[in-house]
């Protein structure tokens, strides 16, 4: 048994769908993914030999050239770049060296003086904001939020750990899930009007529930009419949405995009929803992101891949800013890849192809042509003098062949009278 058949045997998943509380104006949420259960799941950082690569990139199966999801393809044409994206999660690891660099700022606070210095009442929200210990530190304290981060905007090519989709994003941490990855739709809501206001083009929810409570839908909402783009983890229960709807990817709003899981065949993972409300698919089954404490982790489920829709969000923002939520929606589920048989709306994740669809061909930056001939190359009359040449030296060839062919024939003659004088003189 392959190592990654292994992990997929043994995933340790969460649930995704958790039974509502009995508030009616709010319920609960979960993050729908796992840690995979491998023995080296947590991988230290350590240096790259070549600056430009990534140590883990072999391992980020998803990010293999253009066969998963086009992003050699894309890579080619952009890497990132200042667009801000709000994990809306369990917080994120905010020490993490793939993730520092990376991470919003808010240029209204001054760190750690305990003081609200841009009056929106959120004191020293530097990073994002905490909605679950109500304060200034969105410092993850479960790993799912920083494994979600690392998928959308690990720094690439810095020769530490893994790369995300952008190499170059503005990662803002709003903290909604506690240790255990769990919160409630009213805390959710909470934090997706904070990343509104505060500028977050895409939100990533890599979270699920059963039940679709105003709060929510009304932040949802928020975010459409403020023309921010919603990334939703589909579930994980293995369930068509068309009988068993998670929120907030089964709400109707049209900002909202629900994601499907898919392993590395392609094909959907089984612990993934489908149906109505997942809009694409993603990979989702055994993927190596950020960690905890610096290191690194293998994790499975809808939970990674929302985050892969979102960091291919940003590489379309980041080479059509003109592009408004609605355009770069649209440009990605034009784009998916149709006729795979994934039980989703549209198909699966291609963020080469929709690139592609927005960028001029004259700006397109193609694969490099395969590697030349070694051999001198020939010019138009050199190819006519050779052509030629060839009748003259097949004749001056032929003469040779005759010449030596009669000569044969006259050795043999002198052979056979040498021969016929001996018999007459025996005689």
């Amino acid at each position: 048994m392959s190592a990654r058949s292994l992990t997929a045997a043994v995933t340790l998943a969460l649930a995704a769908v958790l039974a509502p509380v009995s508030s009616a104006s709010a319920a609960t949420v979960a993050a729908p993914d796992g840690l995979t259960g491998r023995p080296d799941h947590h991988v230290a950082a350590r240096a790259a030999q070549a600056s430009a690569t990534d140590p883990h990139a072999a391992e980020q199966w998803a990010l293999d050239g253009d066969g998963p999801m086009g992003i050699a393809s894309a890579w080619r044409q952009t890497t990132g770049a200042d667009v801000t994206v709000a994990i809306v999660d369990s917080g994120i690891d905010l020490g993490h060296p793939d993730l520092v660099p990376n991470l919003w700022t808010n240029p209204g606070e001054i760190p750690g003086n305990g003081i609200d210095d841009d009056g929106d009442g959120y004191v020293d929200d530097v990073h994002g904001y905490d909605f679950v210990d109500h304060d200034g530190d969105p410092q993850d304290e479960n790993g799912h939020g920083t494994h979600v981060a690392g998928i959308v905007a690990a720094r690439g090519g810095n020769g530490i750990g893994v790369a995300g989709v952008a190499w170059q994003a503005r990662l803002m941490a709003v903290r909604v899930l506690d240790s255990q990855a769990r919160g409630t739709t009213d805390t959710v809501a909470a934090g997706v009007r904070y990343a509104v206001d505060r500028g977050a083009r895409i939100i990533n929810l890599s979270l699920a529930g059963p039940t679709p409570t105003s709060d929510l839908e009304g932040a949802i909402a928020y975010a459409q009419a403020h023309g921010v783009l919603v990334v939703a983890a589909a579930g994980n229960d293995g369930r068509d949405l068309a009988t068993s709807p998670t929120y907030p990817a089964a709400f109707p709003e049209d900002d909202v995009l629900g994601v499907a899981a898919t392993g590395e065949d392609g094909s959907l993972s089984p612990i993934s929803d489908y149906g109505p409300g997942a809009d694409l698919a993603a990979p989702g089954q055994d993927i190596l992101s950020t960690a905890l404490g610096g290191g690194y982790e293998w994790r499975t489920g809808t939970s990674m891949a929302a985050p892969h829709v979102t960091g291919a969000l940003v590489l379309l923002a980041a080479a059509r800013p003109d592009l408004d939520g609605p355009g770069l929606k649209a440009a990605l589920l034009a784009a998916t890849r149709r006729g795979t048989g994934l039980p989703v709306e549209t198909g699966a994740l291609d963020a080469g192809a929709a690139l592609r669809s927005v960028i001029a061909p004259a700006a397109w930056h193609a694969a490099p042509a395969a590697a030349a001939s070694t051999a001198r190359p020939r010019t138009v009359k050199a190819d006519a003098n050779a052509a030629k040449a060839k009748p003259k030296a097949r004749k001056a060839k032929a003469k040779v062949k005759t010449a030596k062919a009669k000569a044969r024939k006259a050795k043999a003659r002198k052979a056979r009278g040498v021969t016929a004088r001996r018999r007459s003189a025996q005689r």
